[in-house]
């Protein structure tokens, strides 16, 4: 299982990641699929099951903001950032910020056929690392890194 970092982590205790690709979309009934696209793209030389784990975080972390982030004026974007770090891909996901205490990354006890609550928690076991983070403006970062070598 992932290791799970729920504290505020300063941009300087992460690992280095280089060769970033970055998209800031509108928030609207495209913004997964558009996220998911832009990821699959700039990771179309990695390993299919590399990708595919990127994929489906970028998802959950795409469909996390546009449920639980309130929008608005000001507010109706997300920004989805991919890099490249020594053996790992590292996503990111920054939304406008909201109130609400930072996420949560332990599974919760759902039940099997509840349509929610289990993002979170799948993006912790395809990662080896992920976190949150506060940045300027009150945005907030939610990152995962999967292990890969270089394409």
């Amino acid at each position: 299982m992932g290791d799970f970092v729920r504290t505020e982590t300063t941009p300087t205790e992460l690992p280095d990641v280089v060769l970033w690709r970055s998209t800031t979309l509108r928030r609207n009934d495209k913004t997964s699929w558009q996220a998911r696209q832009a990821t699959g793209l700039w990771l179309t030389d990695h390993d299919p099951s590399v990708r595919s784990d990127a994929l489906q975080i970028v998802s959950e972390l795409v469909a996390n903001v546009l449920q639980h982030v309130p929008g608005g004026r000001r507010r109706d974007w997300v920004k989805v950032r991919l890099g490249l770090g020594d053996g790992l891909v590292r996503l990111e996901v920054i939304d406008p910020g909201t109130p609400e205490p930072e996420p949560c990354f332990t599974s919760l006890q759902v039940g099997l056929m509840e349509e929610s609550g289990r993002g979170l928690g799948i993006v912790a076991l395809l990662s080896s690392r992920c976190g949150t983070h506060i940045i300027k403006h009150g945005h907030r970062v939610v990152w995962a890194d999967i292990a890969a070598g270089m394409p």
